[in-house]
């Protein structure tokens, strides 16, 4: 079963090499080259190389450390500076793209419940590839950056609201709604708490040791992960979190420093296991979605503007 499991892992980091040489020989992202790679080696349309099943628990652990960088990089106070910009793009640009969605959804065959759920996912982005393309272009830390960045963690509270009332759609229960926002502020407050009181003394003896410190930073983001895994909430998000309570602390960029290989790792074979499982789409679909993609970026206009 190891053994099955590492002959998997080295095609695929095999095949991303190929295919992340092909997107750049294109000038493409290298994510592109990544998902391609995942849909020749995966089982679906592919030569069932790889097994996306088995390999999602090993892909995962590069979106929870990314997130967790990302965290680290996360300077309150810049974002706090860009204001009533930021505020009013991360209530608004939700709200419109939702309104926009659902009048659109049944012009592609969709209507009632299935029209709100198309509403929702346009109106949200994945904050792992944007922020992936932001950091690949060296703007997280520019202004608009930091604006975009603030803006997804806008959606990710929406996200985290709908899914909350997803299950009541057709009796919407608002103190469900009310409980898992509870948990999640329960979980952020917790985690300040410790950054604030707990965790300085910890890591202060912990930088006499750089590999100690290295590890202690992971366990804290783990721990996190299984809090937030245990209250009902992502394991993403309780990694960011993680990461946004170490981000005043002096160690967070060498933290930064030894984990980008990790990362990177990690979160090619969380890409190639993605487009392992992406099936081949039919021609309804193929409209529907160079339809939806034109709405997307033209909904997102708007509500920015």
């Amino acid at each position: 079963m190891h053994t099955d499991i590492l002959i998997q892992i080295a095609i695929a980091i095999v095949a991303a090499t190929l295919g992340g040489l092909l997107a750049k020989l294109l000038r493409q992202p290298l994510i592109l080259g990544y998902l391609v790679a995942g849909v020749v080696v995966g089982p679906l349309e592919g030569f069932g190389y790889i097994d996306a099943h088995d390999n999602e628990p090993i892909a995962e652990l590069g979106l929870i450390l990314l997130l967790f960088m990302i965290g680290l990089e996360i300077d309150l106070r810049k974002l706090a500076a860009t204001g009533g910009a930021t505020v009013a793009v991360g209530l608004g640009q939700f709200a419109i793209c939702v309104a926009l969605g659902f009048g659109f959804a049944p012009l592609i065959g969709f209507e009632g419940i299935d029209a709100i759920y198309i509403a929702v996912a346009a109106a949200l982005s994945s904050t792992m590839i944007v922020v992936k393309i932001l950091y690949d272009k060296a703007e997280l830390d520019t202004g608009p950056g930091r604006i975009t960045l603030a803006i997804l963690v806008f959606q990710d509270l929406w996200a985290i609201a709908f899914l909350a009332l997803q299950p009541t759609l057709q009796d919407p229960d608002v103190v469900i709604l009310l409980f898992s926002l509870l948990k999640g502020a329960g979980l952020v407050a917790f985690a300040f708490l410790m950054s604030g009181w707990v965790l300085p003394p910890v890591f202060r003896s912990a930088a006499k040791s750089p590999g100690l410190m290295l590890i202690g930073a992971l366990g804290w983001c783990f721990l996190m992960v299984f809090a937030s895994a245990a209250l009902g909430l992502s394991r993403e998000m309780g990694a960011l979190i993680a990461g946004v309570s170490l981000s005043t602390f002096p160690y967070n960029l060498n933290v930064i420093a030894k984990l980008i290989s990790l990362r990177d790792f990690f979160l090619t074979l969380f890409f190639v296991t993605l487009g392992a499982q992406i099936p081949m789409p039919t021609g309804d679909i193929l409209v529907a979605a160079l339809a939806l993609s034109a709405f997307l970026v033209l909904s997102r206009f708007l509500s920015i503007t």
